[in-house]
């Protein structure tokens, strides 16, 4: 079953006064498609799906969604992450998943005449309870639902503030192509948990105690894959399991840090939760890569606090954080050619 509510166009562009709130940007075409129900209740659907474009609607008074073409929300997460047409030979986009977790929302990137727009694609699971204000699970969705959709706030001040439009943003060379993929979650997740964290305060310290199992066990995950390289030799095995690990390293950064720097912003209302956050992060601080909170705050700050897209010197600070830790396991980078070259220098028994 498949129950679709689309957004009514309005009867002219409205300019809001000084004592009226913002006006939408959600698109008149914008439309939410529920995909299956319990109990096959077409009805009930409908009226979840008339909530959650509602709500849609009032957000996009603060958020930029005018790129937002449609909402699918549905308990066949995977199925519906695949069915969305990304355009130009894009392939699917896939549920993130590992031993710590799985993904149950994505902001999907899709082309449209020959612009960027997203379709936000959420597990129902997390946002069953968006509409019942009064349920314990529902700050929870609220908060789900909103970081998606800071997201496709995000990439629209891209798309639209970029000189030279969304395909003259290019790296430098093939080094920065290929470590941008790597920290660019962190400073996205940064952002939309930042934005979002008003709606469920305390869910962060969940983000923080994920974070912290990555911090603990990414060098021996990176040590065991080193060891692996040094007896087969094939960097391009190698390689994909660093690009794997890092990615999520510094996602999870991004969500950890993003969360509780909210909270520390808002310390005088929230002063005890406060405390167990500051408690919580001198705990991972104190971990071999720990260095990486304060240096990746540091370096997410201009992207949060971005009006106007200028270059992609804006990565810099990110990428050197990430040729830092490279460092640190024994990998050193530059460009080569269209491509990117690591050096990985064997200096004894003890660098396995």
């Amino acid at each position: 079953m498949q129950n679709k509510e689309q957004n009514q166009p309005d009867n002219g562009v409205s300019i809001a006064g000084p004592d009226e709130p913002p006006v939408e940007t959600l698109p008149p075409s914008c439309s939410v498609n529920i995909r299956g129900w319990e109990n096959d209740n077409e009805a009930q659907a409908r009226e979840f799906g008339e909530g959650v474009m509602s709500l849609a609607k009032e957000l996009s008074r603060y958020l930029d969604l005018s790129r937002l073409k449609s909402i699918i929300i549905g308990w066949d997460y995977a199925e519906a992450l695949a069915s969305v047409d990304r355009g130009d030979g894009i392939p699917p986009a896939a549920p993130t998943a590992n031993e710590y977790g799985q993904g149950g929302a994505m902001a999907v990137h899709v082309i449209h005449n020959d612009e960027i727009w997203s379709v936000v694609v959420i597990w129902t699971g997390l946002v069953r309870q968006l509409n019942q204000t009064d349920h314990p699970e529902h700050k929870l969705a609220l908060q789900t639902f909103v970081h998606e959709l800071v997201h496709v706030n995000d990439l629209r001040l891209f798309t639209r503030t970029y000189p030279g439009g969304w395909r003259a943003a290019k790296p430098r060379n093939g080094r920065d192509a290929n470590l941008q993929p790597i920290v660019n979650p962190c400073q996205s997740e940064y952002s939309a948990q930042r934005r979002a964290a008003w709606a469920a305060p305390e869910h962060g310290l969940d983000l923080l105690e994920m974070l912290g199992k990555a911090m603990k066990d990414v060098d021996d995950q990176i040590r065991s894959a080193r060891l692996s390289y040094r007896l087969h030799g094939d960097m391009d095995k190698y390689w994909p399991v660093v690009v794997e690990r890092l990615t999520f390293l510094f996602q999870a950064i991004g969500y950890g840090l993003g969360h509780a720097d909210w909270v520390e912003a808002k310390a005088d209302d929230h002063p005890e939760l406060a405390a167990r956050y500051r408690a919580k992060l001198e705990e991972l601080a104190g971990y071999p890569s720990g260095w990486m909170l304060d240096a990746c705050r540091d370096a997410v700050q201009p992207f949060f606090d971005l009006e106007e897209w200028i270059d992609q010197e804006i990565y810099d600070p990110l990428i050197e954080v990430l040729e830092r830790l490279l460092n640190q396991n024994g990998m050193y980078t530059r460009a080569h050619g269209d491509g990117i070259y690591v050096d990985m220098p064997y200096t004894g028994f003890h660098d396995l």
